[in-house]
Formats: structure tokens, C-alpha cells, sequence
């Protein structure tokens, strides 16, 4: 009897101290889950900027330290990566602008080109697109590849243009 008593005692404090474990366990899992996937989270550059322009056939001809690495390669090679970057460059995705006008007042028109002029002149570095589709003109920037970019450049445009909004659309690819 004393045997079984002792054995009611002990077993509960051991089944539940694995449960607390796996539970504890469980528990720093979800935690590491939580904070890798955060909006705080950074990505690294897409490209380096001082490369814009350079192609890979350039950089591998430029001398490295005290070697130089020679290219010897068909001219039909170059040819084709320039008309690979052409074609690609007008393909679109999906992705997010940031919508300044939607209206279709009679005065839409005019008013969506002031619009977009006085954008470029404060915002040159975005790009701009004004649209028609019937019977609605508007007036939509940037080319962001995730809601959490658009909203970043969303929170820059807002004190000029309190009325602009997010919206999904079929963006063109970064320029390289």
C-alpha cells in the first residue's frame, strides 16, 4: 500500500515536470517564430547602388588584387544578356503603389495632371502614373515590392497628401 501511495505521490510530479518542459520548449519556439516574422524585421539591400550600370561581364573583366581575370567569351553572349535585360525590364508583378487620386468629377482630368506634376516636383526619386479607366482618373506612385515598403514611403507622402492610400497593382521590376 505504502508502495502504491508513493507511486500516486511521485508520478504526477514527474509527468507534469516533462509537460512543463515540452510546454517551456513549445512556448521559446513560438517566441523565435514571433520575432523573426515582425514588421520591425530589415532586409538586406535588393542590389548595390554603386553597380547600377555595371554589368557582370565588366566586373569580371576590372583587375582583382594582383591578378586580372580575362573574358574570353562569344559577342553574341553580351548581345543576348542586353536584350534579356531589355525584354525583362517592361515585365510587371504584383506589388504595391501608393494611390494620391481616384475621382470622376468633370474636372478629374485636369486636376490628376497638377497632381502629378506637383508630385514630381516634390518626390523626383518616385515615379508617378496617372491612369484612365472609365470613368475614373488616377494618380498612383512608386513600384514596392511589399506592403511593409509602401507603407514606409506611404508615412513620407502623407503630410502633402493626406488622402493617399495603399493599394495592390501590378508593379514594373527595380531597376538594376
Amino acid at each position: 500500500m505504502k508502495r502504491f501511495l508513493l507511486a500516486i505521490i511521485i508520478f504526477p510530479a514527474v509527468f507534469c515536470g516533462s509537460l512543463r518542459a515540452q510546454n517551456v520548449q513549445s512556448t521559446q519556439a513560438l517566441q523565435q517564430q514571433v520575432q523573426v516574422d515582425t514588421v520591425n524585421f530589415q532586409r538586406p539591400p535588393l542590389a548595390d547602388s554603386t553597380l547600377v550600370g555595371t554589368t557582370i561581364f565588366q566586373l569580371l573583366e576590372q583587375e582583382a588584387g594582383n591578378g586580372k581575370v580575362e573574358l574570353v567569351q562569344p559577342q553574341e553572349m553580351e548581345q543576348a544578356y542586353g536584350k534579356y535585360l531589355k525584354a525583362n525590364s517592361e515585365k510587371k508583378r504584383n506589388g504595391y503603389r501608393v494611390r494620391l487620386f481616384f475621382d470622376n468629377k468633370q474636372s478629374a482630368r485636369v486636376e490628376s495632371e497638377e497632381l502629378e506634376k506637383e508630385f514630381q516636383l516634390q518626390f523626383p526619386q518616385i515615379p508617378t502614373y496617372r491612369s484612365y479607366t472609365n470613368p475614373f482618373f488616377k494618380v498612383v506612385v512608386g513600384d514596392y515590392r511589399t506592403k511593409s515598403d509602401a507603407i514606409k514611403a506611404l508615412n513620407t507622402i502623407l503630410p502633402f497628401y493626406p488622402k493617399a492610400i495603399v493599394v495592390k497593382e501590378s508593379i514594373y521590376f527595380p531597376e538594376i
